[in-house]
């Protein structure tokens, strides 16, 4: 999947390489679009674009009747530009299709390379409904938006990665760029429709604070096991490679889940009662970013572990325990348990007396006569043994 869109943006560049137009000074406001400058690239996918009068851009694509596997499509804008002095691309997005919308932006600077954003780093994401600033990132290479989504998306320059190289995320520059775009990977028999406008590049000092987001996470466990007794816990924090001193942060679920909490400073507990087979932490960071983190709930296997005989080695719960006794019994009453000591130190002692006197008989001056006489009858018999 990664392959397939990676090789769209390398045959993107070197079409926007081949654009003799002069580089132009992008001005802090919307991008003027032109449909003359507007180009498509895809791998086998249908592709439909057009421009309204507004400026933004109709993005239809198809897979329908391919076979299995994965398809890209690239729609970008072949101009030169400098966007040296800015930090980050905002623009606002619609999600009309009925499936999830996985995309990526590509930005193709003029020493032939491109710059897209890299799994592990933010860009922000920000529902017209809510209008809530919520940190993602890109999986396999691309970001998600929900069916029927609309709102902006600010990539911070921080978050760009050279393609194929993730370890320069956050330490490339833009300068001159040949163009730059918006690309989607889908599956065969896939429809999406999108409309993309209100492009604007954003000043390094307003975009300062966002790409000081970029590196923003929340670490802890990804999966946990169900308890079968008692409870199970698990800590997570926000952490930042780039920010100064540890963000401040609150954390609670996305949504109330029986049998499950987790407290603001992030310690997630899971009670035996817990049903649902994930769950999604959610962090407020600075009390103004939102950051999600999905945990998938094992059930867990110590219920089927056995013995060679058979026998369960699960510890079993206390409605699976047999009763051998109740404590109502006429047995557990303390009196009976004194009278059997009683009993058990009398039929001790007459054992000890009935002893003492089988020796007492043994030692007396007859019974020694009777073992002296049947010695010597033993001695006068022939081949006695």
């Amino acid at each position: 999947m990664i392959k397939k869109w990676k090789q769209l943006m390398l045959a993107a560049s070197f079409a926007a390489l081949s654009s003799l137009l002069p580089v132009q000074a992008v001005q802090a406001e919307q991008l003027k679009l032109s449909g003359s400058t507007l180009r498509e690239w895809n791998n086998g996918a249908q592709v439909d674009t057009h421009m309204d009068k507004n400026g933004s851009i109709q993005i239809q694509t198809s897979t329908e009747g391919l076979k299995k596997g994965y398809y890209s499509a690239y729609i970008y804008e072949l101009r030169n530009r400098d966007w040296t002095s800015y930090g980050a691309l905002t623009f606002s997005i619609r999600n009309e299709s009925e499936m999830t919308l996985p995309f990526n932006v590509v930005i193709t600077r003029a020493d032939q390379s491109s710059l897209t954003v890299a799994d592990k780093r933010n860009v922000i994401v920000v529902p017209k409904a809510t209008k809530e600033a919520t940190l993602v990132h890109p999986t396999a290479g691309l970001i998600e938006l929900e069916p029927g989504f609309v709102g902006q998306i600010r990539i911070p320059f921080s978050s760009l990665m050279v393609q194929d190289k993730a370890k320069t995320a956050g330490q490339v520059k833009l300068g001159k760029i040949t163009g730059w775009g918006i690309t989607t990977t889908t599956t065969e028999n896939a429809k999406l429709n999108l409309r993309v406008g209100n492009i604007k590049p954003v000043s390094r000092k307003e975009a300062a604070a966002e790409n000081e987001l970029t590196t923003l996470q929340i670490t802890g466990e990804e999966r946990m096991v169900k308890p079968e007794a008692g409870e199970a816990i698990a800590q997570y924090e926000v952490h930042s490679s780039s920010s100064k001193g540890i963000p401040n942060a609150s954390f609670q679920l996305d949504s109330p889940v029986q049998g499950a909490s987790i407290t603001p400073d992030g310690l997630l507990t899971l009670q035996t009662a817990v049903q649902p087979e994930s769950l999604i932490i959610h962090a407020l960071v600075d009390g103004k970013w939102n950051l999600t983190y999905p945990v998938i709930l094992d059930r867990s296997t110590a219920m089927n572990v056995q013995e060679k005989d058979g026998t369960k080695r699960a510890i079993p719960s206390p409605d699976q325990v047999t009763k051998v006794v109740n404590p109502a019994d006429p047995l557990m009453k303390p009196w009976m348990v004194w009278l059997i000591r009683i009993a058990l130190s009398a039929a001790g002692i007459l054992t000890l007396v009935a002893y003492w006197l089988w020796r007492k008989g043994r030692n007396t001056p007859r019974a020694q006569q009777r073992r002296a006489r049947r010695a010597q009858r033993r001695a006068r018999r022939p081949f006695s043994m």
